[in-house]
């Protein structure tokens, strides 16, 4: 039997708008507020500040997209993409890396591990709400 992740526990008690959950992977703190805020009227946001539990609280949580920073401490984007790439119930499950590096280099990177979608920040409200509906409309 699969444990039951702390913030798994957390959002089950509301779970019941039936909006789209976007699960979030950034280790800045004031930038998970802001899209928070950005998603508030549409979606449902779980924020984790690091990747360690993601594998765990993903499945629980069953989200319709997952937006990854490409640096962060411990495990990048670029691994917790391949994770949830390796396990064949989320193979379906876009993953929008939304991060400060401009380089080529990373994004090609996103390409061979999987992503789905890339914008970089700053980014607008207007262009990560377009991406995210989207990505959920074509995915779902």
């Amino acid at each position: 039997m699969r444990k039951m992740g702390t913030i798994e526990k957390e959002f089950a008690e509301d779970k019941e708008t039936g909006r789209p959950l976007i699960l979030m992977v950034d280790d800045d703190a004031d930038f998970q507020t802001i899209v928070r805020e950005w998603l508030q009227d549409s979606y449902e946001h779980v924020g984790l500040a690091d990747g360690e539990e993601l594998i765990n609280e993903i499945d629980g949580l069953e989200p319709s997209l997952v937006i990854l920073d490409v640096r962060m401490p411990g495990a990048d984007g670029f691994k917790l993409c391949e994770q949830i790439r390796s396990d064949r119930r989320f193979s379906h499950l876009p993953v929008l890396f939304l991060t400060g590096s401009k380089g080529d280099e990373d994004f090609m990177k996103n390409l061979s591990v999987g992503g789905t979608a890339y914008l970089t920040k700053p980014v607008a409200r207007k262009k990560l709400l377009a991406t995210i509906k989207e990505l959920i409309e074509k995915y779902s």
